[in-house]
């Protein structure tokens, strides 16, 4: 009887144990933007990520030297994969008729920041911008960081999700003016 129940007591717990929440997976929206499209063309090249973003969890910056990562929330994709999804829809179609510009640089910041009032989104994306086909080490046309921060309007991950994709659209079109600018 005394196996019987300690067997009872070990199965329970062991199907306790086998049984997992699955993670609810987020991915950047790819719809362009009304503001979308650009009179030149813009790739992506190389793009690196900061170690703190390559996990896969959602990360949440608690003060200037704390973060932690929401528990049940993670990317369905890598950052660079997301990104690049992002920013193309943003930067419209190829033209060949357009110049041509290549841009390449890493990712410093993609994360919930908790301020005292209500928690924001942050992208932060240093670039180098250089004509199609030119040398990675030849001198940039352009460096710079594009910084956006943009409030939550619902306090979730989902929420955040929204923010930090509104920040990339404000962030690609800064690029593309920049880039205009350049010729």
């Amino acid at each position: 009887m005394r196996y019987l129940i300690a067997l009872t007591t070990f199965g329970a717990l062991l199907a306790g144990c086998a049984t997992s929440h699955s993670p609810a997976l987020y991915t950047l929206d790819t719809t362009p933007s009304a503001q979308a499209g650009s009179p030149v063309n813009i790739t992506l090249g190389r793009l690196r990520i900061a170690e703190s973003l390559l996990n896969k969890r959602i990360l949440v910056k608690q003060s200037p030297t704390e973060i932690e990562y929401y528990a049940t929330a993670q990317w369905a994709a890598s950052l660079d994969e997301l990104l690049r999804e992002k920013l193309t829809a943003e930067f419209g179609p190829i033209d060949t008729a357009r110049p041509s510009f290549d841009i390449s640089g890493t990712l410093q910041a993609f994360e919930q920041v908790d301020t005292p009032s209500i928690p924001e989104a942050h992208v932060k994306l240093a670039l180098e911008v250089r004509k199609a086909g030119e040398s990675q080490y030849a001198p940039a046309a352009l460096s710079k960081v594009y910084d956006v921060s943009l409030p939550v309007a619902e306090e979730s991950a989902g929420g955040v999700v929204v923010a930090l994709s509104t920040c990339l659209e404000q962030v690609a079109r800064a690029i593309v003016a920049d880039v205009v600018a350049l010729q």
